[in-house]
């Protein structure tokens, strides 16, 4: 599994390379072009809009399902796809603001500092991921709201190419190792309770 990892993240810094020094800028100046000042622009603006509130929906469950926890009652079976994606989404809110302090758009530099890598991209698609190891009914749905999100990114210059690219490696990458760090913690605690 790590050398499968490996290999993506080595795809991943080669994409984000070639389309930094390829793509970003002739993609931007097309949609800047064509896509601008058009109802599709419009439309795009209004989808991206709401998915701001997604990380403040999960930390506000994070926080209800924990204080229901200290409360001493039991979560629900149908809390857990629930939480797994908040922690995801979490982890993912926390990791975008991190990189993106580190980054600063040293790749670009001009006005859009603090661009790399797409929150966008790397929180929508680490609560894919998630949902995709587990709840597999819901793959498809979030599958394609995941790439509509983050085309619209690219389409409406919110984003470069090449921080969609970063971004969903990095959301890829916390929505895959999230229910395996969750799932062996709780082996874990239940080894030492014994």
């Amino acid at each position: 599994m790590f050398r499968r990892w490996l290999l993506a993240l080595i795809c991943c810094f080669v994409g984000t390379v070639v389309s930094i020094l390829c793509t970003d800028h002739p993609l931007a100046d097309f949609f800047g072009a064509y896509v601008a000042h058009t109802t599709a622009r419009y439309w795009l603006d209004r989808l991206l809009g709401p998915l701001v509130l997604f990380p403040v929906a999960a930390l506000l469950f994070l926080f209800a399902c924990g204080c229901w926890r200290i409360s001493g009652r039991k979560l629900a079976a149908w809390t857990r796809p629930l939480l797994l994606c908040s922690w995801s989404a979490t982890w993912a809110l926390a990791a975008e603001f991190a990189f993106k302090q580190l980054f600063s758009r040293l790749p670009h530099g001009g006005p859009h500092l603090n661009q790399f890598p797409s929150g966008t991209a790397t929180i929508s698609v680490a609560a894919a991921a998630t949902i995709w190891l587990v709840a597999p009914r819901l793959r498809i749905p979030a599958a394609l709201m995941t790439t509509c999100a983050c085309v619209a990114v690219v389409v409406t210059n919110g984003h470069w190419l090449s921080d969609v690219i970063a971004g969903a490696f990095l959301g890829l990458s916390i929505g895959w190792m999230t229910p395996g760090l969750l799932e062996r913690s709780r082996e874990n605690s239940d080894a030492n309770a014994r």
